[in-house]
């Protein structure tokens, strides 16, 4: 039997789930590059060539929306998400992961109630053809989409978390904040 047949060589679904977050979260990287190109284009054309375009705000602003939401669970995956951690550094090991267990339980009901709503909102606006009030005129699908699209993703990685979280040791925080922490480790 060839290792590449082993089920332990086979990714799981959380692997899938970490490769999809990390994928869209690298689309996300190239979303902010083309923000700066466009936003550097139109400098360019406005005070160079006295030719400012008419679509660069609109297509920049739609843009920062998909990176904005594209990225939240990556960012959750990492464990980057603003914390108010006062209290719960104070606790010990099996209530701090009790209470990591609630904060994702609550992050997956509340990305549900989103999705959930979220794709209402878009399928509304493609069934009523509402357009943004810009220059464009872009559906309001196109900039409500990614509310739908990251919202489903990071209910799926807060369910991968809550599945991993038996297995991992109790989260740390330091009661200094984070600045403390990163003094401690140099």
């Amino acid at each position: 039997m060839s290792g590449s047949t082993h089920p332990a060589s086979r990714p799981t679904l959380l692997t899938w789930v970490d490769r999809l977050a990390e994928l869209l979260a690298r689309l996300g990287d190239l979303l902010v590059v083309t923000i700066a190109l466009l936003l550097f284009g139109e400098v360019v054309a406005r005070y160079v060539f006295h030719a400012p375009t008419i679509w660069t705000q609109d297509i920049a602003v739609t843009l920062q929306v998909w990176f904005t939401y594209l990225g939240m669970a990556y960012v959750l995956r990492e464990r980057q998400l603003i914390r108010i951690t006062a209290i719960v550094a104070l606790l010990g090991p099996r209530s701090r992961q009790l209470a990591e267990g609630f904060a994702l339980v609550v992050i997956l009901l509340f990305s549900l109630m989103a999705t959930v709503y979220g794709f209402d909102v878009v399928s509304e606006s493609i069934r009523s053809g509402r357009r943004q009030p810009t220059v464009l005129e872009l559906p309001n699908w196109i900039a409500e989409l990614p509310v739908v699209v990251g919202f489903a993703l990071l209910a799926l990685q807060s369910l991968a978390e809550v599945v991993r979280l038996p297995f991992r040791p109790a989260p740390t925080f330091n009661p200094g904040g984070e600045h403390a922490a990163k003094d401690n480790e140099s």
